[in-house]
């Protein structure tokens, strides 16, 4: 890294996050989980971040996201399958009145991909962007509860070599070995088919996940 900037550890967790852990994140998410809910602070040192290189800001169309507290479905390997038709209905239902608007997100640079030994991945779509945002969240709220969780999340960028011919969660919790443990989805408004599906994949590998 660039010696005319000192990192603070809060920049590295962040810049570790986007190169390995997350896609993006919003302006708001990051001023609300790193400086107390204070965006000028945030805008501030996201500034001298880009100036330096280390992240590129762009302003994109999402989505506000629902309030993420817990997973909507905890499933073990045992326990019966969900009722897709019902888990569906619960993550559409709470994407009502919450219309595109402006939002202020950061990528990570190649640079900051490269520096945290992360993998080159395809620009996101902006059809996806609030997904993302969602994953994102979902990420921080792991974070928050429990600081070790981010060291065993892995984003779905670096799971992709390792998920050949296999469906792909938002994320894993992986073992010091970097076996998945746990599988993360973002139900963002999946419909009964893709809830199934991602289910069904799940059972069959004998793998738990959170589907929030």
């Amino acid at each position: 890294m660039d010696s005319a900037l000192r990192l603070r550890p809060r920049d590295l967790t962040l810049l570790e996050a986007l190169a390995l852990r997350v896609r993006l994140i919003s302006q708001r998410q990051a001023a609300d989980a790193f400086w107390h809910g204070h965006c000028a602070n945030a805008r501030r040192r996201f500034s001298q971040l880009a100036t330096n290189g280390m992240v590129t800001r762009n302003v994109v169309n999402a989505q506000p996201l629902p309030e993420i507290i817990e997973p909507i479905v905890r499933w073990q390997p045992g326990q019966a399958s969900p009722d897709a038709n019902n888990v569906a209905y619960q993550v559409q239902s709470r994407w009502r009145f919450r219309a595109l608007r402006p939002t202020v997100v950061y990528f990570p640079t190649t640079k900051t991909i490269t520096q945290f030994g992360g993998c080159e991945r395809s620009q996101t779509k902006l059809t996806q962007v609030t997904h993302d945002l969602g994953v994102t969240a979902v990420w921080l709220r792991y974070a928050s509860q429990d600081s070790n969780m981010t060291a065993m999340w892995i984003g779905e960028d670096i799971l992709a070599p390792t998920r050949i011919h296999q469906k792909l969660p938002d994320a894993a919790l992986v073992d010091k070995q970097g076996e998945p443990k746990l599988l993360i989805e973002f139900g963002g408004s999946y419909g009964p088919e893709r809830i199934a599906d991602f289910h069904e994949d799940a059972e069959a590998r004998g793998l738990p996940y959170h589907l929030w």
